[in-house]
Order: C-alpha cells, then sequence, then structure tokens
C-alpha cells in the first residue's frame, strides 16, 4: 500500500525543449510549506506522510528542495510487521523548470533502497548511482524531471478540464512521458487554515506500469485545491483490496521572508 504514499506524495509524472523564460508570477509554493497527510486502509490508520519545500542552492543555482517522507503507523504496522521509514529529496530549478537531483532512502520491511540521480542539462543525462540499476548513464535530453519535483510542476502549471497535462519523467532508469487529466471539481471540509467547503479539482494521473511511483493495480485520484496555489488536499487508490487513501491532517504554508518570486519556465506541455 505504501507504493501509493511514497511518491504519489510525491507526484504524478520525454524530451523537453529548454525552458524559456518568464512571467515572473509567483510559484504556488515556496520554502516552509509542509503538507501533512494521515495514511488509511479500509478507513484504518496505516502510516502518515509529508511533503515539505526547503531553500537549496547547490553550486551557486538558485533552487528548491521538495522533501517527501512516509512512514508506517498504527494497526497494520504492528499486525503484519511491516514497517516503512521512506526519504526522497529532489532539487529542482525553478527558473529553468528542470531537475538537478534526486536522493532516495526507501525502508519497507526488508527492502532496502537508495538512489541518487544527478542531471546534467548541458549533455542531457541522468548520472545513477544504484545497486539495482546496471546503467549509471542515461540520455534524458535537456530538460527532464524527477518524480518528486513532476508533482511540483503539476501544482505550477494546473490541469484545466478538456486539456490534458503532459509532463517528462525519468525513474528508476527510465524515461517516461505522462499524461494528467481533469476529472471534476469537488468542495471538502479541510483543517485548519483551509476551513469548510473548500473548492477542489480533482485530477487523474495516467499512470505508467514500471515508474514505481503508485499500485501498479490501481488507479490514483488527487485532489488540489483550486485556486492558485493547488495544495495537494487528498489522494485515492484503489488496490487488489479494498483501497488506500491519504487524507490532508495540516498545512503549513510558506514562509513570506523566504518564499521568492522564481521567474516560471515555458510550459513543458508544449500547450
Amino acid at each position: 500500500m505504501f507504493e501509493v504514499v511514497r511518491l504519489s506524495l510525491v507526484g504524478a509524472l520525454g524530451l523537453l525543449v529548454p525552458m524559456t523564460a518568464s512571467s515572473g508570477v509567483p510559484l504556488p509554493f515556496g520554502p516552509g510549506e509542509r503538507v501533512a497527510f494521515r495514511i488509511t486502509y479500509a478507513h484504518v490508520l496505516a502510516g502518515r506522510a509529508s511533503v515539505s519545500v526547503l531553500p537549496g542552492d547547490p553550486a551557486g543555482k538558485p533552487a528548491l528542495r521538495f522533501v517527501a517522507e512516509a512512514r508506517s503507523q498504527g494497526f497494520f504496522a504492528w499486525l503484519f510487521r511491516f514497517q516503512v521509514e521512506d526519504r526522497t529529496v529532489a532539487t529542482w530549478e525553478p527558473q529553468s523548470g528542470c531537475s538537478l537531483a534526486i536522493e532516495k532512502r526507501l525502508r519497507e520491511g526488508r527492502a532496502i533502497r537508495d538512489q541518487s540521480v544527478r542531471f546534467d542539462r548541458e549533455r542531457g543525462v541522468a548520472e545513477v548511482a544504484d545497486p539495482k540499476i546496471k546503467e549509471t548513464r542515461f540520455d534524458v535530453g535537456p530538460c527532464a524531471l524527477d518524480v518528486l519535483s513532476a508533482f511540483f510542476v503539476t501544482r505550477v502549471r494546473g490541469v484545466s478540464d478538456g486539456v490534458e497535462l503532459g509532463l517528462p519523467l525519468f525513474d528508476n532508469g527510465k524515461h517516461y512521458r505522462l499524461g494528467v487529466r481533469f476529472l471534476g471539481r469537488e468542495r471538502l471540509d479541510l483543517p485548519m487554515p483551509l476551513g469548510p467547503r473548500v473548492s477542489t479539482v480533482v485530477v487523474e494521473p495516467q499512470l505508467l506500469e514500471g515508474t514505481g511511483l503508485f499500485v501498479k493495480e490501481g488507479r490514483l485520484k488527487l485532489w488540489l485545491t483550486d485556486d492558485a496555489r493547488r495544495i495537494p488536499v487528498r489522494m485515492r487508490s484503489k488496490v487488489a483490496i479494498g483501497s488506500v487513501s491519504a487524507d490532508l491532517e495540516s498545512y503549513t504554508p510558506p514562509d513570506p521572508l523566504t518564499a521568492a518570486r522564481a521567474p516560471l519556465a515555458g510550459d513543458p506541455a508544449g500547450r
């Protein structure tokens, strides 16, 4: 069940042309933002997860770091003696809209996996360090996205009725292009500071087998606030037996003193 959490909080998402510069519109997220979720299976607590935004400045480049964490808790962790403790950190460059790096530290029962990926835009390659992947260098084009940064780019672009969003993805040694489609709107009662009767947009990532993002048997739906922030507030995924849900438990907005007005890049979907 934690496949859906591990990076459906971690996001959905090829070749991408270099992105051009921009509108100067503020990003819908910024340093200090934290979105925390309560994860349930068959309405019983299974764990908690969070996605946070931190400042980052690798090699002098203005960047943001996205941190996704998931941990098993409650009855199922005790019953099945299956402990999950995952942490993924992605580094993303707002000006270009491209990924710079991603680090995964995954602990799921007896399964252990550590992976490091560095994206070199000038050469159009991704350099991978992972004992489970034989090759160490992959051609990915001038502007690929890691799985976590792709989720945040979805928040930047938004998903419109009748217009499918297409994003690039490089994950676990494979290069994908995935669509995200609009399903409808719904009002939800959410924890403060969001409050009751919040308008949300429901979207569905067109999942690709083998990405390591979501349960392969299931269909994922994601609820985002229907405003400029596009905050993720709910996720649902059907699995072989039952469904896994992640519901907003708390939301911390970006720190207004550190949130940067970064220029947004051209549209990777080519819209």
